[in-house]
């Protein structure tokens, strides 16, 4: 359902919808929705990695302790490198009163807020993942947006013209086998070029917060930001959340391949 992007992009995309039964049974697994991922390496076989990465390029290690990261490495071998992101983490109660008064400030004059449903039109839809891909984010699919494949929240703010100013996503991603099962990752957190440096980033980031905790009922939200990424960094630092210097998410390319935008 509305797969946008790359014909591989589009195609892992599929993947991942049509994977969902098996990956919500199977434990060590966790939806990424782009490409097949594990927050638990102990409970999967490595095959299954090798023959993920052989097929799709591309394999992800999400909430990896950073002891096991040299281990991660070793196994990938030669061919494959590790990207990895920082990841950042708040409970309930910090995340509402850190994000509470961010949203109290009123949205800039001719934008509204739009948040995407079972009901949304294919053509808001569209409009949420073009403003991602044309802003380096690699989208999900249209099911994966409106929560028809894991319980998820999208939103954005539009013009009076209908284009998207910034748009986030929230999900529960973790299956019931996770230590993480009640945690909801935020992310595709973008803005529009032309928008940038106004805080869009940081409303916007506030409201997936928002939707993860109250509408999703998570009790506590993660991000992951990579190291050179300082404006993200401050970005989630100003929604509540904190580095978790124990924990890293990593993802598997081949070595000559340029870093996934996550």
């Amino acid at each position: 359902m509305n797969y946008y992007g790359t014909e591989k992009q589009q195609r892992l995309q599929r993947q991942s919808d049509e994977a969902q039964s098996m990956i919500a049974a199977t434990p060590g697994l966790v939806q990424a929705g782009r490409f097949f991922s594990v927050d638990d390496i102990d409970r999967i076989d490595w095959a299954f990695v090798e023959d993920r990465l052989a097929s799709d390029g591309v394999f992800g290690f999400r909430m990896m302790p950073t002891t096991r990261i040299d281990e991660i490495r070793e196994q990938l071998g030669s061919s494959y490198r590790l990207d990895k992101w920082s990841v950042f983490s708040a409970d309930r109660d910090t995340a509402i009163a850190a994000c509470t008064s961010i949203l109290e400030a009123d949205l800039p004059d001719g934008l509204t807020h739009v948040d995407l449903t079972d009901h949304s039109p294919d053509e808001a839809i569209r409009l949420i993942q073009t403003c991602m891909a044309e802003n380096g984010i690699a989208p999900f699919s249209g099911a994966m947006l409106i929560g028809k494949v894991v319980p998820a929240a999208t939103i954005a703010f539009a013009d009076v013209d209908g284009h998207i100013a910034a748009t986030a996503h929230a999900n529960m991603a973790f299956n019931s086998h996770s230590r993480h099962r009640s945690t909801a990752w935020v992310g595709l957190i973008t803005v529009a070029a032309q928008r940038r440096g106004r805080g869009l980033g940081r409303s916007i980031n506030a409201l997936a917060i928002m939707a993860a905790v109250e509408g999703l009922g998570a009790n506590a939200v993660v991000e992951f930001v990579h190291a050179d990424n300082t404006v993200s960094r401050r970005m989630v630092e100003s929604c509540g959340l904190r580095l978790d210097p124990a924990l890293v998410c990593g993802l598997a390319v081949p070595t000559v391949d340029a870093r996934f935008t996550t």
